[in-house]
C-alpha cells in the first residue's frame, strides 16, 4: 500500500469514527420542545407529559418552551428556521397544517416543510357557550344567533377552531365575529363571564367548566360521540356538513433533520407514550389516538393540510 492509499484509508477511518461518534452521542445536551400555545392549556399539558417520558428515554432533559402568538405561527417559525441538529422541535397542532392557507403571515407555505417524527392524539374541538346564554342545544343557539341584532362574539386562538366555527356558520347561515386570543387560558375567563358568547375549544379545556355548570357544550367535531361525554352530540348529528376535523399533535423538526436523529427521537417518544403516567394524562385530557411512526405522521400531516385546503377553497375563509 503506497503512502497516498494509507492517507486515504486513515482519513476514511477518522471520518467514520467521527460520524459514528456523532450518532451515538446524540443527544449531548437538553432538547427544546416548542409549544406554539400558552402554558396551561391541554396541548401544553400533553407536551409536558410527552417531554417527561422522552427525558427518561433520551438521558437528556426535554424542555417545554411556550412560544404562543401569530395563530401558532411564532413557535412554528422558530423551529422552521432552527438548525437541523435535533435540539429544537415543535409540538405542533393540527391547526399548523391550516395556517399557511388561512393567513398570508404564516412563516411557511406548507406543513410538509417540517420533518415528521411522531404524532399522538389530538384535541377534539367542541362548540361551547356560557351557561347563562339561553341555548342548551345547537338548534337553540342558531335561533339565538339569528335573532341577535349584531353578530355574536366568538373567541378564537387557532385555525382548527376557525374551521369548525366556519362549518357551523356555513351550515346555518349565521355570522360570528372573531375575537383573537393567544390561547384557551386567556379566552376562557371572557367566555365564562359572557363577554364573548361562543367559542370552539379543545374538549379537555372545556369539560371542567361544563361539569361545574358554567359552560354548555353544544356539539363536537367527531365522527362518533366521545365515550366520556355520551350526552354531547356530534356536530354532524345536528346538521353541520363537512368531514369531522382531523385532530392530532405532531412532534416535528426543522427541514433536513438527519435520519439517525429522527430514529432516536421516534424511539424515545414511542417509549414515553407507553408509560402509565402518560396514558393517565391523556385520559384526563380526553385525548385519544395511537402513536404514529414518521411515515404515518407525514401521511396524517398531508391529510390534515388537504382538509384545510378544501375548506378554504369552498368558503374563501381567511383570518388576516
Amino acid at each position: 500500500m503506497n503512502l497516498l492509499s494509507k492517507r486515504l484509508l486513515v482519513g476514511a477511518v477518522v471520518l467514520w469514527m467521527t460520524s459514528a461518534g456523532a450518532q451515538t452521542s446524540y443527544p449531548g445536551k437538553a432538547i427544546r420542545l416548542i409549544v406554539p400555545t400558552p402554558a396551561g392549556g391541554p396541548s401544553d399539558a400533553a407536551a409536558r407529559a410527552l417531554a417527561k417520558g422522552m427525558t427518561a428515554g433520551l438521558g437528556q432533559e426535554v424542555l417545554v418552551e411556550n412560544r404562543p402568538g401569530g395563530n401558532t405561527g411564532i413557535g412554528a417559525g422558530a423551529v422552521l428556521n432552527a438548525p437541523p441538529d435535533g435540539y429544537t422541535l415543535l409540538f405542533a397542532l393540527a391547526s399548523n397544517a391550516g395556517l399557511p392557507h388561512l393567513s398570508k403571515a404564516s412563516p411557511y407555505k406548507s406543513f410538509a416543510e417540517f420533518t415528521p417524527i411522531v404524532a399522538i392524539g389530538g384535541n377534539t374541538q367542541c362548540l361551547v357557550v356560557p351557561a347563562s346564554l339561553p341555548a342548551k342545544s345547537l338548534a337553540e343557539f342558531i335561533s339565538y344567533a339569528k335573532a341577535s341584532p349584531k353578530p355574536l362574539l366568538r373567541g378564537a386562538n387557532n385555525v382548527s377552531e376557525d374551521m369548525v366555527a366556519g362549518q357551523v356558520s356555513s351550515a346555518f347561515g349565521i355570522s360570528l365575529e372573531r375575537v383573537p386570543y393567544k390561547g384557551a387560558p386567556q379566552l376562557l375567563p371572557d367566555l365564562l363571564e359572557g363577554r364573548i358568547q361562543v367559542a370552539v375549544l379543545p374538549v379537555g379545556a372545556s369539560v371542567p367548566h361544563v361539569k361545574s355548570g358554567r359552560l354548555t357544550m353544544l356539539g363536537c367535531s367527531m365522527a362518533e360521540r366521545i365515550a366520556a361525554l355520551p350526552a354531547v352530540p356530534t356536530l354532524a348529528e345536528s346538521g353541520v356538513t363537512g368531514a369531522p376535523l382531523i385532530t392530532a399533535h405532531f412532534v416535528v423538526g426543522p427541514p433536513r433533520l438527519p435520519a439517525d436523529i429522527i430514529d432516536r427521537l421516534t424511539a424515545a417518544a414511542q417509549q414515553a407514550a407507553q408509560s402509565a403516567d402518560f396514558k393517565l394524562e391523556m385520559e384526563r385530557l380526553l385525548i385519544v389516538g395511537k402513536v404514529r411512526s414518521p411515515a404515518e405522521t407525514r401521511e396524517l400531516m398531508l391529510q390534515a393540510e388537504a382538509q384545510y385546503v378544501q375548506f378554504v377553497r369552498e368558503t374563501g375563509a381567511s383570518i388576516d
